[in-house]
């Protein structure tokens, strides 16, 4: 994915998050506001679980987008992800040089424990979707609504 593929929120939070991009986006075209909206992947003091071992953004790679994000003059209205030098990723962050955003952390330290874990269920949504956890939090209590068993 990069950041022009169309936003697909899979829950409630990545819908807010698509309207304030929406929004920012409205904003720069109307009036010229400059916007940095960050798609930040998962920023924990180190990486959880499968998913986070794609989407961790370590504190200082985070300081570092932020502060490029505030900074660096003339940017429009950019989307850029925040994730860290991963050796696997989901996305296409090359509209982040423009920043010149250039991460330096990495998940591979925690890869080891990490694996050692059994993975996630194949059905368990959180494991498929990028969303993880928070697509279970659901209008229904539950996350069968994600697989169609329940009218949306």
């Amino acid at each position: 994915l990069d950041a022009d593929t169309p936003a697909k929120p899979d829950g409630y939070y990545g819908l807010s998050k698509a309207f304030g991009e929406q929004l920012a986006s409205f904003y720069s075209d109307r009036h010229g506001i400059d916007t940095v909206a960050l798609r930040i992947g998962s920023s924990f003091p180190e990486a959880k679980d499968r998913r986070m071992l794609v989407t961790w953004l370590g504190y200082d790679d985070l300081e570092q987008l932020i502060k490029r994000a505030l900074f660096v003059p003339k940017v429009g209205f950019l989307i850029v992800y925040g994730a860290s030098a991963n050796r696997d990723s989901w996305w296409d962050n090359s509209k982040a040089a423009r920043l010149g955003f250039a991460p330096v952390e990495s998940s591979e330290q925690f890869r080891a424990k990490v694996e050692s874990v059994p993975p996630l269920p194949a059905d368990d949504a959180a494991g498929w979707y990028q969303g993880g956890a928070f697509v279970k939090a659901g209008p229904f209590g539950d996350e069968t609504w994600l697989n169609g068993d329940k009218a949306r």
